[in-house]
Protein backbone atom coordinates (compact mmCIF):
# COMPACT_ATOMS: atom_id res chain seq x y z
CA UNK A 1 0.00 0.00 0.00
CA UNK A 2 1.11 3.13 -1.11
CA UNK A 3 0.97 5.32 2.16
CA UNK A 4 3.59 8.36 1.96
CA UNK A 5 2.95 11.94 2.03
CA UNK A 6 3.95 12.70 -2.12
CA UNK A 7 1.63 9.91 -2.89
CA UNK A 8 -1.40 11.34 -0.87
CA UNK A 9 -0.42 15.18 -2.24
CA UNK A 10 -0.56 13.19 -6.12
CA UNK A 11 -3.61 10.90 -5.10
CA UNK A 12 -5.66 13.81 -4.22
CA UNK A 13 -4.79 16.13 -6.69
CA UNK A 14 -5.66 13.10 -9.13
CA UNK A 15 -9.62 12.03 -7.56
CA UNK A 16 -10.27 15.32 -7.58
CA UNK A 17 -9.73 15.46 -11.40
CA UNK A 18 -11.02 12.13 -11.89
CA UNK A 19 -14.38 13.53 -9.98
CA UNK A 20 -14.10 16.66 -12.32
CA UNK A 21 -14.20 14.19 -15.54
CA UNK A 22 -17.35 12.17 -13.93
CA UNK A 23 -19.52 14.87 -12.87
CA UNK A 24 -18.63 16.31 -16.47
CA UNK A 25 -19.45 13.05 -18.37
CA UNK A 26 -15.90 12.76 -19.35
CA UNK A 27 -14.39 9.45 -20.22
CA UNK A 28 -11.35 8.38 -17.40
CA UNK A 29 -8.99 5.64 -19.10
CA UNK A 30 -6.92 5.62 -16.27
CA UNK A 31 -5.83 7.20 -12.91
CA UNK A 32 -2.93 6.19 -11.16
CA UNK A 33 -0.12 7.30 -8.62
CA UNK A 34 2.48 4.40 -9.52
CA UNK A 35 5.71 5.88 -11.08
CA UNK A 36 7.52 2.92 -13.03
CA UNK A 37 8.65 1.55 -16.19
CA UNK A 38 5.54 0.55 -17.49
CA UNK A 39 3.63 3.95 -17.01
CA UNK A 40 3.48 7.13 -15.39
CA UNK A 41 1.46 8.22 -13.01
CA UNK A 42 -1.21 10.68 -13.66
CA UNK A 43 -4.45 10.75 -15.00
CA UNK A 44 -5.82 9.71 -19.08
CA UNK A 45 -8.99 11.50 -19.84
CA UNK A 46 -10.29 12.46 -23.24
CA UNK A 47 -12.27 15.54 -22.68
CA UNK A 48 -11.91 16.91 -26.62
CA UNK A 49 -13.46 13.47 -27.93
CA UNK A 50 -16.51 14.53 -26.13
CA UNK A 51 -17.42 17.72 -28.83
CA UNK A 52 -18.98 16.09 -30.70
CA UNK A 53 -21.77 15.01 -27.99
CA UNK A 54 -21.59 18.43 -26.47
CA UNK A 55 -22.96 20.18 -29.14
CA UNK A 56 -21.75 23.42 -27.12
CA UNK A 57 -17.76 24.40 -27.27
CA UNK A 58 -17.92 27.10 -24.78
CA UNK A 59 -19.74 24.37 -22.19
CA UNK A 60 -17.08 22.00 -23.01
CA UNK A 61 -13.95 24.32 -22.59
CA UNK A 62 -15.16 25.33 -19.40
CA UNK A 63 -15.66 21.86 -17.92
CA UNK A 64 -12.20 20.99 -19.22
CA UNK A 65 -10.49 24.19 -17.54
CA UNK A 66 -12.61 22.62 -14.39
CA UNK A 67 -11.16 19.63 -14.99
CA UNK A 68 -7.76 20.95 -15.23
CA UNK A 69 -7.82 23.50 -12.47
CA UNK A 70 -9.52 21.70 -9.41
CA UNK A 71 -6.51 19.64 -8.45
CA UNK A 72 -4.61 23.10 -8.34
CA UNK A 73 -7.13 24.24 -5.95
CA UNK A 74 -7.10 21.26 -3.56
CA UNK A 75 -3.56 21.97 -3.59
CA UNK A 76 -3.79 25.52 -1.88
CA UNK A 77 -5.39 23.44 0.87
CA UNK A 78 -1.97 21.46 1.49
CA UNK A 79 0.42 22.85 4.01
CA UNK A 80 2.72 20.79 3.29
CA UNK A 81 5.93 21.15 1.01
CA UNK A 82 5.18 20.36 -2.79
CA UNK A 83 6.29 16.61 -3.42
CA UNK A 84 8.36 16.12 -6.52
CA UNK A 85 5.38 14.00 -7.86
CA UNK A 86 2.89 17.09 -6.55
CA UNK A 87 5.30 19.06 -9.01
CA UNK A 88 5.07 16.81 -12.39
CA UNK A 89 1.19 17.04 -11.97
CA UNK A 90 0.79 20.74 -11.49
CA UNK A 91 3.39 20.97 -14.86
CA UNK A 92 1.11 18.50 -16.51
CA UNK A 93 -1.97 20.92 -15.84
CA UNK A 94 -0.20 23.58 -17.22
CA UNK A 95 0.29 22.49 -20.18
CA UNK A 96 -3.09 21.22 -20.47
CA UNK A 97 -4.18 24.46 -19.92
CA UNK A 98 -2.49 25.70 -22.19
CA UNK A 99 -3.54 23.11 -25.19
CA UNK A 100 -6.99 23.89 -23.88
CA UNK A 101 -6.25 27.50 -24.61
CA UNK A 102 -5.12 26.64 -27.84
CA UNK A 103 -7.89 24.61 -28.61
CA UNK A 104 -10.33 27.63 -28.16
CA UNK A 105 -8.66 28.79 -31.02
CA UNK A 106 -8.79 25.59 -33.37
CA UNK A 107 -12.26 25.62 -32.67
CA UNK A 108 -13.32 29.06 -33.49
CA UNK A 109 -14.57 29.86 -30.01
CA UNK A 110 -11.76 32.24 -29.29
CA UNK A 111 -9.43 34.74 -31.55
CA UNK A 112 -6.30 34.18 -29.79
CA UNK A 113 -5.07 32.28 -26.75
CA UNK A 114 -5.38 35.87 -24.78
CA UNK A 115 -9.54 35.63 -25.13
CA UNK A 116 -9.78 32.48 -23.39
CA UNK A 117 -10.10 34.38 -19.87
CA UNK A 118 -13.79 33.78 -19.99
CA UNK A 119 -13.51 30.16 -20.00
CA UNK A 120 -10.47 29.58 -17.59
CA UNK A 121 -12.76 32.15 -15.02
CA UNK A 122 -15.81 29.98 -15.43
CA UNK A 123 -13.79 26.52 -15.22
CA UNK A 124 -12.17 27.57 -12.16
CA UNK A 125 -15.45 28.68 -10.73
CA UNK A 126 -16.81 25.39 -11.47
CA UNK A 127 -13.90 23.74 -9.77
CA UNK A 128 -14.15 25.52 -6.78
CA UNK A 129 -18.04 24.84 -6.32
CA UNK A 130 -17.47 21.17 -7.61
CA UNK A 131 -14.40 21.08 -4.81
CA UNK A 132 -17.12 22.26 -1.88
CA UNK A 133 -19.93 19.78 -3.29
CA UNK A 134 -17.59 16.35 -3.39
CA UNK A 135 -14.87 17.02 -0.83
CA UNK A 136 -15.91 13.86 0.78
CA UNK A 137 -16.27 12.07 -2.33
CA UNK A 138 -12.85 13.34 -3.63
CA UNK A 139 -11.06 12.36 -0.11
CA UNK A 140 -12.58 8.78 -0.43
CA UNK A 141 -11.59 8.34 -4.01
CA UNK A 142 -7.73 9.91 -3.10
CA UNK A 143 -7.47 7.01 -0.74
CA UNK A 144 -9.00 4.40 -2.96
CA UNK A 145 -6.15 5.50 -5.16
CA UNK A 146 -3.22 5.00 -2.66
CA UNK A 147 -4.70 1.46 -1.85
CA UNK A 148 -4.80 0.39 -5.13
CA UNK A 149 -1.98 2.78 -6.79
CA UNK A 150 -4.04 2.47 -10.39
CA UNK A 151 -7.50 2.42 -11.38
CA UNK A 152 -8.26 1.71 -14.78
CA UNK A 153 -11.48 3.63 -16.30
CA UNK A 154 -14.25 1.23 -16.10
CA UNK A 155 -13.25 0.17 -12.80
CA UNK A 156 -13.37 4.15 -11.72
CA UNK A 157 -16.63 4.77 -13.41
CA UNK A 158 -18.03 1.90 -11.24
CA UNK A 159 -16.66 3.29 -8.17
CA UNK A 160 -18.12 6.58 -8.74
CA UNK A 161 -21.22 4.95 -9.73
CA UNK A 162 -21.57 3.87 -6.44
CA UNK A 163 -19.90 6.27 -4.32
CA UNK A 164 -21.47 9.60 -5.71
CA UNK A 165 -24.38 11.22 -4.77
CA UNK A 166 -26.51 12.63 -6.42
CA UNK A 167 -25.91 16.16 -8.21
CA UNK A 168 -27.42 18.60 -10.97
CA UNK A 169 -23.96 19.55 -12.79
CA UNK A 170 -25.65 21.43 -14.78
CA UNK A 171 -27.11 24.09 -11.87
CA UNK A 172 -23.86 23.64 -10.21
CA UNK A 173 -22.64 25.19 -13.17
CA UNK A 174 -25.02 28.22 -13.46
CA UNK A 175 -24.96 28.49 -10.05
CA UNK A 176 -23.45 32.35 -9.41
CA UNK A 177 -21.46 31.58 -6.31
CA UNK A 178 -17.58 30.22 -6.04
Amino acid sequence: MLNNKPSQQSAKHLAAQAVVAYRAGFPVALLSVINDNERLSGIVCDWKGQRDSFHNDAKLLGRAFAFIYIGSIVDQADTDPISVELKKELTSDLSSALDARQTAVDWGVAESVTDTNPFTHAGYKLASRLLRADQPLIESLARELLTRGTIEGDALKKWLDTKASLLDFDELESSTTY
